[in-house]
């Protein structure tokens, strides 16, 4: 990336500045507060879009040099004008700005020591090529012997960079070990976990086998007295309800000769009451007509006589049942016209109700009769039941109760066995499962350990960092200075001494080494330099001479190189420009160098 031309118009200090770059090098000077460091401001405001000074594009109007309106900052490119516009902001060319990751830190150098490390290293990998994908990881993780599944499971977490794949790896390996104490109950270590094994208790198989073989025998016992058991409950039931019909049998057939004495009676109290009630009606048959019975019979005789005649020979068949009636009526009671005995007609209902119910009484003791004889013959015919005592049932219960206790106990003693020999089955299960824990918890340390900085990235970065270091070796020996190198952790050391130790002109002399050096692997080839003045007089002209060397070579396209100094210098050789700032404003001609 070769500057040609700077033009600068109301940018913070610079009020008007036109710099034609016919060389590599344009060394700018001037007094301090003259406006060089506003010049690298402005060529990175043109290149990059925003102006260092400021945060946020609202606040571009701070930077519109005092007492104007509008500033313009025009870097040609290649030949070809790249400009922004403030406090608009507004941007023209930007197409001929490299895109390379790089060229932040060779605008402003210091910003790779200030990087973090994983920003340092992925800026080397890109630099030099060297690949770093996630199928050339799993490449080289599957070469160092690590688990095939593991890796693949964790392949889509190395797409985030080696950082990201080592805490995976850690995660994993940690949760592992938290598995592993789950098993074990104690605390993993790589040498107590290669060799743990559970504590396996003893147990007696012949003696589980005994213990079972004697409860089934016990069961089988118990099963054969439940059975007899329960015959023996139905038999006895049904021997006390055989029993007790058979009491009553014999009680009901006991009463036959009661019974036939009972009917005697019973019949002789009906042929008693049959006679009085005969004797009643006879009296009773012209006695007074009173009741319904009376009051319909002397109806009916009525209707009749005045319908046809009580001896019509036209009467019908209801006539003819009508005159039926009061014939019966006549016969038990006497004419409707007769006059009875008033005392006997009066006591005729109550001893025609007592013949009704000796005729019942006969009729019941004779069903009663029947039924006893019935018994009694019963009774002759029937077996006598098997006799069951409830001390037989007793016994047969009390062996059960006794089998039953018995197996309770061998079921203890079998349960007891058996839960001996799970406790040893179970414990090598532990074994078996501890050993995999371990087994994980060391593949997925090995995945760790491979990714770590010294793993897998040192192997790569050995590759990246071979080239930079050589060139940063090469330019501190053409320079004199303390060789500036960057270790596998991104550590940045001059001399071997680390950067943040360095004084401010060491640390300005390895930021411009580093600068020149990715500059060169970039291809960017454009690097500025600015506070030069960090330097004595011995350190600049070593500056100088470096950059003099590293142009004449044609490692350099543009360097724009900026300090303090009292009096504009001459030009170092043919590859040098000077200008001298003063007062926001740049020399008319350039200062060349002297004979």
């Amino acid at each position: 990336m070769r500057l040609t031309n700077l033009s600068i118009s109301n940018f913070q200090g610079i009020a008007a500045a036109d710099l034609p770059l016919p060389t590599p090098v344009a060394f700018i000077t001037g007094h301090n507060g003259a406006g060089k460091s506003t010049i690298a401001d402005a060529v990175r405001a043109a290149l990059f879009g925003a102006a260092d000074r400021v945060t946020l594009k609202k606040e571009l109007g701070l930077v519109v040099h005092e007492g104007t309106k509008l500033a313009a900052v025009e870097v040609e490119v290649d030949g070809a004008p790249v400009s922004i516009a403030l406090p608009s902001g507004k941007r023209s060319g930007e197409d001929a700005v490299p895109t390379s990751p790089a060229l932040p830190y060779v605008l402003s150098p210091e910003l790779f020591a200030a990087a973090k490390p994983d920003e340092r290293r992925q800026l080397l990998f890109t630099l030099t090529g060297t690949r770093a994908t996630p199928d050339e990881i799993e490449r080289k993780l599957l070469e160092r012997g690590c688990d095939k599944a593991l890796v693949t499971q964790m392949k889509p977490i190395l797409r985030s960079g080696f950082s990201a794949g080592a805490e995976f790896a850690k995660k994993q390996a940690t949760e592992a070990k938290g598995a592993w104490r789950g098993v074990t109950s104690e605390t993993w270590g790589s040498q107590k976990g290669e060799s743990w094994q559970a504590d396996v208790p003893s147990y007696d198989q012949a003696a589980v086998d005994a213990a079972q073989a004697e409860l089934a025998g016990v069961e089988r016992r118990a099963e054969i007295v439940a059975k007899s058991l329960g015959g023996m409950e139905q038999k006895l039931k049904a021997f006390q309800a055989q029993k007790d019909q058979l009491a009553s049998l014999k009680e009901r057939a006991g009463r036959v000769s009661a019974l036939r004495a009972k009917l005697e009676c019973d019949q002789q109290d009906l042929a008693t009451w049959t006679r009085k009630v005969e004797e009643l009606q006879a009296k009773a048959g012209t006695g007074p007509r009173d009741g319904l019975v009376h009051d319909l019979a002397r109806g009916l005789d009525h209707l009749a006589s005045k319908a046809i005649g009580i001896k019509s020979e036209m009467a019908d068949d209801g006539d003819r049942a009508a005159l039926k009636a009061l014939n019966a009526y006549e016969l038990q009671y006497g004419a409707l016209d007769a006059v009875g005995d008033a005392e006997s007609s009066a006591a005729l209902p109550k001893a025609i109700e007592a013949r009704d119910l000796s005729a019942r009484a006969v009729e019941n003791t004779r069903r009663d009769i029947a039924a006893a004889e019935a018994a009694a013959e019963q009774q002759s015919g029937s077996a006598a039941p098997e006799a069951i005592s409830e001390s037989d049932v007793a016994t047969i219960r009390t062996n059960l109760a006794s089998l039953h206790g018995e197996r309770q106990e061998l079921r203890a003693r079998v349960d007891k066995l058996l839960e001996a020999k799970r406790a040893a089955v179970s414990a090598d299960q532990r074994t078996q499962n501890a050993a995999s824990y371990h087994a994980e918890v060391m593949a997925w340390d090995a995945i760790g350990s491979a990714l770590s900085p010294d793993g897998i990235p040192g192997e790569i970065l050995a590759k990246a960092l071979k080239p930079f270091n050589d060139e940063l070796l090469s330019m501190s020996d053409c320079a004199g200075w303390r060789a500036v190198q960057i270790d596998g952790d991104m550590a940045i050391t001059a001399g071997g001494r680390p950067y943040r130790l360095l004084s401010e002109s060491e640390q300005w002399r390895a930021d411009a080494l580093l600068a020149l050096a990715i500059a060169f692997l970039s291809g960017l080839r454009c690097v500025i330099l600015d506070r030069f003045d960090h330097l004595d007089l011995a350190g600049r002209s070593e500056a100088l001479g470096l950059l003099d060397a590293i142009a004449a070579d044609g490692d350099i396209d543009t360097v724009l190189l900026l300090g303090t100094l009292k009096t504009a210098p001459a030009a170092p050789s043919d590859a040098f420009t000077v200008y001298w700032v003063e007062q926001g404003h740049i020399g008319a001609q350039p200062l060349q160098k002297t004979a």
